[in-house]
């Protein structure tokens, strides 16, 4: 009787301990199943989304910033132009010191707008992270921290377009260069993220002359025999 009771006894144990050592391989194949779907489906989608999320919520805060920056300022402000005696413009004049004052004022706000304490978010939808459009869109929010580097520059730049006869269009750009880093647990991101703003824009206009020529060259084998791209303006062919 009593060898009965411990033959039962002890093949409970088994059969207990055989459990336990199923359900724990189950466990640790179910972990290992989560860690692959993880970094093989999820992590390559959600790193695109966070960053493009990242960079347009940027570039929206820093455009307001340098907005405010600006919001007084004019062309004359920053370029001062130089004339002969007959009206046309012979040079352009930076204001140096102005410039340097602005960018100076844009990297401090842009630190305080987007280095404070309240931490930048984006919120990505979880069926997002399906990869199909069935799904896009649907699900629980998932939020993803971001972090942006103190390492914020500022340079201004210039550009000059061709807008009309003897017409130049010159525009003043502010350039601001930030580093986001989107904290996605085990795969951080850096993302760099450049915005361009219009601080200042005018047309140059030069002396129109009474006839011109144009010529359209649209690849390199035309010859300089070839007029078919030559257009004469009010200009008298000898």
């Amino acid at each position: 009787m009593a060898k009965n009771m411990l033959c039962c006894k002890s093949g409970k144990k088994g059969r207990v301990r055989l459990l336990i050592k199923k359900v724990s391989l189950f466990i640790f194949f179910l972990g290992i199943a989560a860690i692959l779907i993880y970094n093989l489906q999820i992590i390559p989608t959600l790193i695109p989304l966070a960053q493009a999320q990242a960079t347009t919520n940027t570039t929206v805060a820093v455009q307001n910033v340098i907005r405010n920056c600006v919001r007084t300022g004019e062309y004359s402000d920053f370029i001062q132009l130089h004339y002969s005696e007959d009206g046309t413009v012979t040079s352009l004049e930076t204001n140096t010191s102005r410039i340097a004052l602005l960018t100076g004022d844009i990297i401090a706000a842009t630190a305080n707008a987007l280095c404070g304490t309240d931490r930048l978010s984006v919120y990505i939808p979880a069926g997002n992270l399906s990869g199909g459009a069935l799904f896009s869109g649907r699900g629980p929010d998932i939020q993803i921290q971001l972090a942006v580097s103190p390492k914020i520059t500022c340079d201004i730049q210039h550009e000059f377009f061709e807008s009309g006869i003897n017409q130049t269009l010159h525009r003043i750009l502010a350039c601001v260069h930030t580093e986001v880093y989107t904290l996605i647990p085990a795969a951080p991101k850096k993302t760099v993220v450049t915005t361009e703003y219009c601080i200042a824009e005018t047309v140059i206009v030069g002396r129109v002359p009474d006839a011109y020529t144009k010529i359209n060259r649209f690849s390199d084998e035309i010859e300089e025999s070839e007029i078919d791209d030559l257009y004469d303006f009010g200009a008298t062919v000898e």
